[in-house]
């Protein structure tokens, strides 16, 4: 039987509902939960184990080393809680405190954007995978990684052929892993094409960075640059684009806590931003399901950093023809411009270009021939037993080589 060991499961937001949802409201974005249910449905082969580190209470992860020591010690009862909530016996998944726990024959798994899970892996010889969704572009989590000793990524795009930033900041040089997005079972074609608007949704969280290495790749902080030039430019897209993006610092403006404020203000300003921030209420008002059953297209706006949104393949998986860029991060799996999605030249002219060209009649039987094969292709390809399949057979396969 193989072991798979990830690090602080219960607080892992790829994975689980974890405590900032259930306590504080967050919206909950599980896009991994698939690989956890595949393990947990076959305990005859896999074995689900939970490392908890020295941060392994979620809910606050910043502080001198006592003072997080008396709070690790709570990080058990929020574990079993966890689990509970998200329909998991805590006894199906054994919980590890000491490194000698784990056996050198164990595959152990880590997120990158769940940074705190990165912490002591270079005392453990085992065979360790990391996820590197949701990077930031960090020359320091290159190090963090390198330190780490991660034999392996695995990851929605190869970074090293889609990202600029990557390939500059990033000099850990392992194999990859690359595998789709999976859509949730409720993202499902209800309407049929011909009744839809002939007309283009697009979606998708406008977000920002500012540190040095992003900006010295891209200038601006704008991380979907494509999302934006919709999001404010709605005369230029009227007729061809209707926006449903949300813009991260708009909605979610919370109070700046500056250095002289005293103890208590900066407490009660850091509890309203725990409580108030980062909910995205006007992006989740409406049902995103029924949005992509209702129109032709829908676009998302890949990330600079190269990566694209989830958001393409729930669409997909609702019938609506995806446009998007010509890029490896589709290629690589498969997905073939003019055959299973639209391609444009990632100018705010040429997106208007192409929906316009779409849009004309003669052109709608075309249109709806590459939205059905866009949507059998990831109705094949990209559903969660599929790809949690392939994830852990590639894993094994290539612990199984560095063996040799």
């Amino acid at each position: 039987m193989q072991r798979f060991v990830f690090v602080n499961l219960h607080s892992d937001w790829m994975l689980m509902r974890v405590a900032m949802v259930y306590v504080f409201k967050y919206s909950a974005a599980i896009k991994h939960g698939y690989l956890l249910k595949y393990l947990l449905e076959h305990p005859e082969k896999y074995q689900v184990c939970n490392y908890i580190n020295d941060r392994g209470f979620s809910l606050y992860t910043n502080g001198n080393g006592k003072y997080m020591k008396v709070l690790n010690t709570l990080s058990g009862i929020e574990n079993k809680i966890t689990l509970k909530k998200n329909g998991i016996k805590p006894s199906l998944i054994p919980v590890l405190r000491n490194p000698l726990q784990i056996h050198k024959d164990d595959i152990i798994i880590a997120y990158n954007v769940c940074n705190e899970e990165l912490r002591g892996l270079k005392y453990i010889d085992a065979f360790k995978a990391l996820s590197m969704l949701h990077f930031h572009g960090r020359e320091e989590e290159d190090e963090k990684i390198r330190e780490a000793g991660f034999d392996c990524y695995f990851n929605e795009v190869d970074l090293s052929r889609s990202s600029e930033i990557f390939r500059k900041y990033y000099h850990t040089e392992l194999p990859w892993i690359v595998h789709p997005f999976v859509f949730a079972e409720r993202f499902k074609r209800i309407k049929p094409f011909k009744e839809r608007k002939t007309r283009c949704f697009s979606t998708g969280t406008i977000t920002y960075k500012k540190h040095e290495e992003f900006l010295s790749i891209y200038g601006d902080s704008c991380n979907q640059p494509a999302r934006k030039f919709v999001k404010d430019n709605p005369e230029f897209f009227k007729d061809t684009v209707d926006c449903y993006s949300s813009d991260y610092l708009e909605e979610n403006a919370g109070k700046t806590i500056y250095s002289n404020d005293n103890t208590i203000v900066k407490f009660c300003k850091k509890m309203y931003n725990r409580t108030h921030v980062g909910k995205q209420k006007k992006y989740f008002s409406f049902n995103m399901v029924e949005k992509f059953n209702d129109y032709k297209m829908h676009f998302l706006g890949e990330e600079i950093l190269g990566v694209p949104g989830i958001g393409y393949v729930e669409g997909m998986a609702c019938g609506s023809a995806y446009i998007g860029l010509d890029s490896p991060m589709y290629r690589d799996l498969g997905l073939i411009p003019g055959i299973h999605y639209i391609t444009y030249d990632s100018t705010k002219e040429g997106l208007r270009k192409t929906v316009e060209y779409w849009q004309r009649p003669e052109n709608q039987e075309a249109l709806e021939q590459i939205a059905n094969r866009g949507y059998e292709f990831v109705q094949k390809n990209f559903c969660g037993e599929k790809v949690a399949e392939q994830i852990i057979n590639n894993l094994m396969v290539m612990k199984k080589a560095q063996k040799v």
